[in-house]
């Protein structure tokens, strides 16, 4: 099987600064009280019928072609700050390259009726995203306990919570109709950490 279309590379810091820990817990804690997880539900929900409104106007062949390239700077926006948060850097979010770079290959020809199916069939990986990421949370935890005391991120946990992350681009990306491939687990992130 060839590599999937979505891969992630991340350049784990030897050093981890104490106070990003702080600043992570102030803006965890700030998102949560802004609630975003309803805001995250009603996108979620959203995303297929302009996706395929999309599609309906323009064909799924120019989506993938022509729309991609502005989505994809919007999620390697997104990777770089998720990989703020989840303490795999020190580097605030950025759109180009960076230590969380994601590497999208738009793919496939999608149509109105499959964007549309995508709410259903991203339903099983979004289970087994949601049970990732409460293990991956739990580790977190254990990681920043470990960055206050050793100022460095165990790298079990690094290489741990980055294929959590790639796994959830490989689902966004999906669900968003540019790659026909499902999210899977296999094929290696590239974690490069620290000797």
């Amino acid at each position: 099987m060839s590599d999937h279309p979505v891969q992630l590379e991340v350049t784990i810091p030897t050093r981890t600064a104490r106070l990003h820990v702080v600043t992570r817990l102030v803006l965890l804690v700030a998102l949560g009280v802004l609630g975003t997880s309803a805001v995250t539900w009603a996108v979620y929900l959203a995303i297929p019928a302009v996706v395929a409104l999309v599609i309906s106007q323009k064909g799924g062949d120019h989506y993938v072609a022509d729309s991609s390239v502005s989505i994809v700077k919007v999620l390697r926006w997104f990777a770089s700050a998720y990989g703020y948060l989840w303490m795999l850097t020190d580097v605030l979010p950025t759109t180009q390259g960076g230590p969380v770079g994601l590497h999208v290959t738009p793919e496939g020809h999608p149509s109105m009726a499959s964007a549309l199916s995508r709410l259903l069939t991203t339903l099983p990986a979004l289970l087994v995203l949601a049970v990732l990421s409460a293990v991956a949370g739990l580790l977190w935890i254990a990681g920043a306990v470990t960055v206050l005391v050793r100022e460095r991120m165990p790298a079990g946990i690094a290489r741990f919570i980055a294929v959590v992350l790639r796994y959830q681009f490989r689902l966004v990306a999906y669900h968003l109709s540019l790659v026909d491939r499902y999210p899977s687990l296999q094929e290696g992130t590239l974690v490069h950490a620290p000797a």
